[in-house]
């Protein structure tokens, strides 16, 4: 929470966004202070560009000051969307590995309604976008929420894909029982690691050890599967469908978290998607 001076040159940042005053007087007015304070306040920021008169804030320079400015003030609710959809995509994929599990398509079928909810937090953050809030916002970080909301999105299409698998008759032997625990258990924990990447904003994270891990288990989950030889093409094409919906959550925690370190850290994204990278290794 923001104290002292940093709260008050929050204040004079806010008020020159939201109220664009013309002098310095307008501005101690609004808050209640002495123009000699804002003044002072005011002058390492126009001293380095932040701020220029009559008094607009050059966003782009304005994340550079330690005040946690658009945490604290205006990315609030974004990023509380973000913790509900991560909360709601961790739900349905604990359904969807209770309905693989039992086979339990009514429960599938509530799957893929309760995929709804998503598209519309999606939309929420959109709409947060383009709002007011905007102004507070470099294009670059706007930019960034809006595709890590998209992939959040998507990532409830996937479950929703395998929850339609089930419905349409998919159903794992119980041999494998163990290996499907191991690779839902790796998805969770790549969605919270994606999450908090975003939220926290640090830098190191776990995420492509998770990728290895998880791409270990499914090769475990496929040999062990053919080494059945069930007599069922049904089978092995609603397979090969359910492998690729894991795979591509898997992809897109790992997009996340590469969108975050690009916006927070400066680390470029490879240009190569993650399945084309593993195709070369």
């Amino acid at each position: 929470m923001l104290r002292g001076k940093e709260a008050t040159l929050a204040g004079i940042i806010r008020v020159i966004i939201e109220e664009e005053p013309e002098t310095q007087d307008e501005i101690a007015e609004k808050l209640g202070i002495s123009r000699r304070y804002v003044a002072k306040l005011l002058k390492p920021l126009i001293d380095e560009g932040i701020v220029k008169h009559p008094y607009v804030v050059d966003m782009g320079k304005l994340h550079k000051l330690n005040l946690q400015f658009d945490e604290n003030l205006l990315m609030k609710e974004i990023k509380t969307t973000l913790e509900k959809m991560e909360k709601t995509l961790l739900n349905n994929l604990d359904l969807v590995y209770t309905a693989l599990k039992n086979n339990d398509k009514k429960l599938a079928e509530d799957v893929i309604i309760k995929d709804y909810a998503l598209n519309k937090m999606e939309e929420e953050i959109r709409l947060l976008l383009s709002m007011n809030a905007l102004k507070y916002l470099p294009g670059a970080y706007a930019n960034a929420f809006a595709t890590i909301a998209s992939n959040l999105e998507r990532l409830g299409d996937y479950i929703a894909n395998i929850a339609e698998e089930i419905v349409h008759g998919l159903k794992l032997d119980e041999d494998i029982e163990e290996e499907i625990t191991i690779i839902f258990n790796i998805l969770r924990e790549m969605l919270i690691e994606a999450i908090d990447v975003v939220i926290s904003k640090k830098k190191e994270t776990k995420i492509h050890k998770l990728e290895e891990q998880l791409h270990k288990n499914l090769d475990l989950l496929l040999n062990k599967v053919l080494e059945n030889k069930r007599e069922d093409l049904n089978f092995y094409v609603q397979f090969g469908m359910f492998l690729k919906d894991i795979e591509r959550f898997g992809d897109r925690c790992v997009n996340i978290v590469d969108i975050a370190l690009e916006l927070y850290h400066n680390i470029p994204r490879s240009p190569i998607p993650e399945r084309l990278k593993r195709g070369m290794l």
